[in-house]
């Protein structure tokens, strides 16, 4: 029994220690992600996918979570300009994974989030051209993957902006957002902690449904 517990030790060790410098240094990213709470926290970890992004010239995930990192922070500027400058860096990001991988549905969702950032910077003179904009770019990303939590949670939020900014009612918004949130929770459970893939905006949602409770 020794010898076996032994083994199994050995083997845990050596399976951590020939983990990939490309996986190890994406986990470090995404573990700054997770932790961040401020815009110094979020340019922490975009920074740290950006140096993955200029080694990893065939891989998008560095470059798109190097994006979302300043998504976020943009999304917590307080002044239309920096929020325009942060959203300019952010769109490079985007057209670095275009070139790499053209029809991916998270960086399509990240798109559609970016073009509703760009709404909000001045939403009488933005509104018409920018929403067209976010609605075809979540559009297409659905079509990809048709319950992406991300997606449908970001459409739920246009569709509740452009049913305030009619007067309309957004009962159909506030629905969707409870079908990401029951995609959000059934994709949790398939999730591994090592996985690489794109798992935020949950707590987004949860926001969100509080919002239309009210």
């Amino acid at each position: 029994m020794k010898n076996l517990l032994f083994f199994i030790g050995i083997s845990a060790l050596a399976a951590l220690s020939f983990t990939d410098p490309y996986t190890q240094a994406m986990m470090k990213g995404k573990d700054l992600l997770e932790q961040a709470q401020d815009q110094q926290d979020f340019r922490a970890a975009s920074n740290q996918f950006a140096r993955i992004a200029e080694r990893e010239h065939d891989k998008w995930l560095p470059a798109y979570y190097a994006g979302y990192a300043m998504t976020m922070v943009a999304a917590m500027e307080a002044t239309p300009e920096a929020k325009d400058e942060v959203l300019d860096h952010v769109q490079t990001y985007l057209d670095k994974i275009a070139s790499i991988e053209h029809n991916e549905c998270e960086a399509l969702a990240l798109q559609g989030f970016v073009y509703m950032l760009r709404i909000s910077v001045d939403p009488a003179t933005r509104g018409p051209e920018y929403s067209a904009m976010s609605a075809a770019s979540l559009q297409k990303a659905k079509s990809l993957d048709e319950n992406n939590p991300r997606v449908l949670h970001l459409l739920a939020q246009l569709s509740f902006g452009s049913a305030q900014f009619f007067g309309s009612d957004t009962s159909e918004a506030c629905q969707l957002n409870d079908l990401s949130l029951e995609e959000f929770i059934s994709r949790a459970k398939e999730v591994e902690d090592e996985s690489l893939d794109p798992n935020w905006g949950q707590n987004m949602a949860q926001a969100f449904k509080a919002q239309c409770e009210n």
